[in-house]
């Protein structure tokens, strides 16, 4: 090594935060800067949207593909608290669109996590050269624009309105997921997953991108486990009657117990599929070894 010294302190250290830090490195908050990076910034908002149906502050979800390359997720209720008008009660639509993990959450087995981190909306709009909000509140309509992540003014009054709800519309950033498009058949695989594991959910995903027309599918499952199987079964092939029960399971040093839903179906198949759900989201494993020979 040469005599001289490399000097390295903290004035050789750059410090972001925020939108900057997550711009600088895409890849760590949406699992890549490719489709499935794309899709992990649907999930973020969806999965804030989920938990407002799951809270019941909300009834349904309806996410849509408009041609204009936006992603719109929609949901009814009250519409979320505008802090430029004085709103109280919860996370405001700034604090949700520029901070981290600011949103009510349900707690427990009612909370909903399919985005990678959980971090929520504030990521899709970081990752997004556009991002229009729009409130319907207490009468009022309130828009709200943002541009890569930094908001381009305060929410603004746009008129009134008799219905209320909230709406966020994202265009990703094309700088950082290229080409990348949303695939409606995995936005759908996930949604009605969800659908299947929260029986009060509620959700819609249409696909206007086509010129051909749109496409559009809704997901509500009130059977819960006996819905999921009876479609596993349609898709396999079979018909057999199928079984479901429930069992209360007391959790050692806790008072409450938990309901256990099962719902069982007689096959001739031999082959075998296990599908992991962990804190309602899907979990990456390994293919299984391959079977032994007798």
């Amino acid at each position: 090594m040469g005599q001289d010294r490399i000097v390295y302190d903290a004035t050789h250290i750059r410090v972001l935060e925020g939108r900057k830090a997550i711009r600088k490195r895409p890849g760590m908050y949406s699992g890549s800067t490719g489709e499935r990076g794309l899709h992990n910034q649907v999930f973020e908002v969806s999965d804030w949207a989920v938990n407002q149906v799951l809270a019941r502050r909300a009834d349904r979800v309806d996410v849509a593909l408009p041609p204009d390359g936006y992603v719109q997720i929609a949901i009814d209720g009250p519409g979320i608290p505008v802090r430029a008008v004085g709103d109280t009660g919860g996370p405001s639509l700034e604090d949700l669109l520029t901070r981290p993990h600011a949103r009510p959450q349900p707690g427990g087995r009612h909370s909903v996590d399919v985005g990678l981190y959980g971090i929520g909306p504030f990521v899709a709009n970081a990752l997004s050269s556009r991002l229009r909000a729009e409130v319907r509140r207490k009468g009022m309509r309130w828009v709200q624009h943002y541009d890569r992540g930094a908001a381009v003014g305060p929410p603004a009054p746009a008129g009134t309105v008799t219905e209320e709800g909230t709406v966020i519309a994202f265009r990703p950033d094309a700088d950082i997921f290229g080409t990348a498009r949303c695939s409606f058949d995995a936005l759908a695989g996930r949604f009605r997953e969800l659908a299947f594991l929260k029986r009060d959910l509620d959700i819609s995903l249409t696909d206007q991108r086509a010129s051909s027309g749109s496409r559009s599918e809704r997901f509500r499952f009130p059977g819960g486990a006996k819905d999921f199987v009876a479609f596993v079964d349609e898709q396999a092939g079979t018909s057999d009657e199928t079984t479901v029960f429930r069992k209360q399971m007391a959790c050692p040093g806790k008072e409450s117990t938990t309901v256990v839903h099962v719902s069982l179906k007689r096959t001739q198949a031999v082959s075998r599929k296990v599908v992991s759900d962990e804190q309602r989201a899907r979990q990456r494993r390994p293919p299984p070894p391959p079977e032994a020979q007798p």
